[in-house]
């Protein structure tokens, strides 16, 4: 059996502003802030598990870097009580270019902070402006030098395709962040979603089909290469051994306890999900926020240790899904030879994964390959 590594999620949802796309958990009543804490702590305290060695954090939002540095003392003091934190390699903590404050970023990096993920989104002003977003340009590379000046050495920068812009300006922003040096880049494609103030925008002025989409990250795809960022996982590049370790875990199907509302949790054979709305989860007693859960089968884990692996470019170990799930691959998935036959997936070196240009459809090869 192989043991499961831990990690832990915590949902900060405040924000200054609502971004035009955001379909996101989040609430820009600050005057919620300290009841939100209030509650975010007893979850941590009733839930808390020193058992497993925690692997890592990721404090993610909405925008941590929003409330008060007091708060995030006391929420990464309530993680070590409550867990076993001496064995975390890795904790990230999401910012914002204009609150990434000093101030913050000192706080960050006392309590143990290694890792931080900006929002940037675009280096276009005007699309910024356009997306709703506080900050611009200049902001981000303010807060990029401080971070780096205090020691800061693993980064990442997430940008969105699809946005209200020229395939020029996309391409520039690729551009000017793969020549930053950084560790990581996160490139996500545009979600519309219908009441959202950008669905319309998008839908008259700027609608890329998904033809054009998927050239627009092929290309983006070669200039992060040229830059020293390989791509490890549909929507992530790094350089070496820089990976996030974090959603790693996910993708490889590892465990990891989740507080605040609408995070989801997986713990043991167990996943929850907390209440979605703010006042809801503040309303809900503490003892029941967990009972939104399901406990998932091993021929369910199964199909999700596939689905979540074949995201990665290093795909699944064909000798580890046997260790976990006592069975050979392809008697567990007997459509898998017919669509390594088709070209759909590749087995290389003990490992089964989607070749590169089958990404984009990778949804419709899981319908075929999976039990469900």
């Amino acid at each position: 059996m192989i043991k499961q590594k831990y990690s832990i999620y915590v949902h900060i949802p405040f924000c200054k502003a609502r971004c035009g796309y955001c379909a996101f958990s989040s609430c820009t009543d600050f005057g919620l802030v300290e009841r939100y804490f209030e509650r975010l702590f007893e979850e941590i305290e009733y839930y808390g598990d020193k058992k497993p060695e925690i692997y890592t954090v990721y404090i993610g939002g909405g925008t941590p870097s929003s409330v008060d540095k007091n708060l995030l003392n006391d929420l990464f003091d309530k993680l070590r009580v409550n867990f076993d934190l001496s064995k975390v390699v890795e904790v990230t903590v999401e910012c914002n270019p204009e609150s990434a404050t000093e101030e913050l970023l000192r706080c960050l990096k006392a309590n143990g902070v290694n890792r931080l993920s900006f929002g940037l989104q675009s280096v276009n002003d005007a699309t910024l402006k356009r997306i709703g977003r506080l900050h611009d340009f200049k902001q981000f590379e303010k807060a990029l030098k401080l971070a780096r000046q205090l020691g800061f050495e693993n980064i990442n920068a997430d940008l969105i395709v699809g946005l209200p812009e020229t395939k020029e300006e996309f391409y520039r922003s690729v551009e000017v962040v793969g020549g930053f040096n950084l560790q990581h880049v996160s490139i996500y494609a545009l979600e519309l979603h219908e009441g959202t103030p950008l669905y319309n925008l998008c839908k008259a002025e700027y609608h890329f089909d998904d033809d054009e989409m998927a050239d627009m990250y092929d290309k983006a795809c070669e200039i992060l290469f040229k830059c020293g960022l390989e791509r490890y996982e549909i929507s992530n590049f790094a350089r070496k051994g820089q990976e996030s370790k974090h959603n790693l875990n996910y993708w490889q199907e590892g465990r990891y306890f989740a507080f605040g509302a609408s995070a989801s949790g997986f713990v043991g054979d167990v996943r929850y999900t907390n209440p979605y709305e703010i006042k809801q989860y503040l309303s809900t007693p503490v003892k029941l926020l967990h009972n939104d859960c399901e406990k998932l089968t091993g021929g369910e884990q199964a199909n999700e240790f596939v689905m979540l692996g074949l995201r990665l470019m290093d795909g699944v170990s064909l000798e580890e899904f046997e260790a976990r799930y006592s069975v050979d691959f392809f008697v567990f998935f007997p459509n898998a030879r017919k669509l390594v036959e088709l070209g759909l997936l590749r087995i290389d070196s003990g490992r089964v994964t989607v070749p590169p240009d089958k990404l984009y459809v990778v949804n419709s090869i899981l319908v075929e390959l999976l039990i469900i």
